[in-house]
């Protein structure tokens, strides 16, 4: 088993160091690593990472960190296709953690235009208002705004600290944290242009939720026990709220004007109203990660990455009803715009999982590629589209008949 001593290394390069020793191992060696500090910082990259690990405390204060190699590199080291988004009209973006952006026709499958106009992409967001695609390129420190149709550059801002999940309220305004330097960066339409500005929200914020009416952000701090509500008209911090250990993703309710937000390091989902007053904190699973909702609210569905398992509540009582298996780190939980399926991707596999939410029971097991992250689905058909950020490919898979149906690759 390899050993590595992090010691004498400042936090950031530890979990640098950690990240490659674990893709310098073959699938399923195992190796150990002892760091004088853990702080929660630490814990996000390598929760983010896929780097799953057990820890212990030395009689001395270091911290030992026992991890083994899944089937695919540490996430962010992939470079293949990572997120995309999808219009009704069938319209998909797609970004490499490349230089690439991509549109793609949903309908034919065809790549329309291809954009190398990053340095390395992450998350995308829609800004229909501004008849762009809003791209996070973390590794630039820039969000990238490009017109929807041909993708060329409308906009490029500089940001703090890698940004990731951009976040784009009807009007237009986006907004997007900074892990490393506690922050909320937001961009508001202005006389034609943008104006920027950038708050402290609190440590290690990670990925936020809207209000009702598009006017806040309820922005999780994955560095401490609270939710921070931010005004995006001005920036003022106008609530804080505590919810559980390591707040990371936030999905809201419109119609019942809930929050909900998975709390990593204490496993638990918190519900909330818009005013702050929490309603319930319930156990889901270690690392309690990705959220999402059924279209109509009524369930709340959870991606606990460190158990391999999605927790299924009901959103009125709270209560959880189902836990179900997925494949190894679950990274992209989405569901269907019809209330019917669920995707289920599995990062450090080969194969996602379709669930029925109705009764959450598993219909299908469908080998796409390794690297399984992100998931859109085609309005008005029964197809998906899914993310392969190793095989570097989208796979298309047919949610009634539960197989993959083609693939959509970049022409060499």
């Amino acid at each position: 088993m390899m050993h590595v001593d992090c010691r004498n290394k400042s936090e950031v390069e530890a979990a640098r160091s950690v990240v490659d020793h674990y893709d310098a191992l073959a699938p399923g060696d195992r190796a150990e690593a002892v760091l004088l500090h853990y702080p929660k910082q630490t814990r996000m990259w390598l929760l983010e990472a896929g780097v799953r690990h057990a820890v212990t405390r030395d009689p001395d204060g270091a911290w030992r960190l026992a991890f083994a190699r899944g089937l695919s590199p540490a996430l962010g080291t992939a470079t293949g296709f990572h997120h995309l988004v999808a219009r009704d009209d069938g319209t998909i973006w797609a970004c490499q953690r490349s230089p690439v952006v991509a549109r793609i026709d949903g309908g034919t499958r065809r790549v329309a235009v291809v954009a190398p106009v990053l340095k390395s992409g992450s998350h995308l967001a829609i800004d229909d208002s501004g008849d762009q695609i809003v791209v996070a390129d973390p590794a630039a420190g820039q969000l990238v705004a490009l017109r929807q149709s041909d993708l060329s550059v409308a906009h490029r801002w500089a940001v703090p600290d890698g940004p990731q999940l951009p976040l784009v309220t009807a009007d237009g305004v986006i907004c997007v944290t900074g892990a490393a330097t506690g922050t909320l960066t937001i961009i508001r339409p202005q006389g034609g242009g943008y104006a920027m500005q950038t708050v402290e929200v609190g440590p290690t914020p990670h990925d936020p939720a809207l209000s009702s009416d598009g006017s806040h952000a309820f922005v999780p701090c994955m560095g401490s026990t609270e939710l921070a509500k931010v005004r995006l008209a001005d920036g003022a911090i106008v609530g804080r709220c505590v919810v559980g250990d390591g707040p990371s993703h936030a999905k809201a309710d419109y119609r019942r004007k809930r929050i909900y937000v998975a709390n990593s390091w204490d496993g638990t989902l918190t519900a909330l109203d818009e005013e702050g007053q929490v309603i319930a904190s319930v156990a889901s699973g270690r690392w309690a990660h990705a959220l999402c909702l059924t279209p109509d609210g009524g369930q709340i569905w959870v991606a606990n990455f460190l158990d391999d398992t999605i927790a299924v509540f009901d959103a009125v009582s709270m209560k959880r009803i189902a836990l179900l298996p997925t494949e190894a780190y679950p990274h992209g939980l989405d569901i269907s715009p019809d209330g019917k399926r669920a995707v289920v991707t599995g990062f450090a596999a080969d194969h996602t999982r379709i669930l029925d939410v109705p009764s959450c029971q598993l219909l299908a097991r469908v080998e796409i590629g390794r690297g399984g992250a992100h998931t859109a689905f085609i309005h008005g058909s029964r197809m998906a589209v899914v993310t392969c950020s190793v095989a570097d490919h989208l796979a298309c898979i047919d949610l009634e008949n539960g197989g993959k149906v083609g693939q959509i690759t970049l022409a060499a």
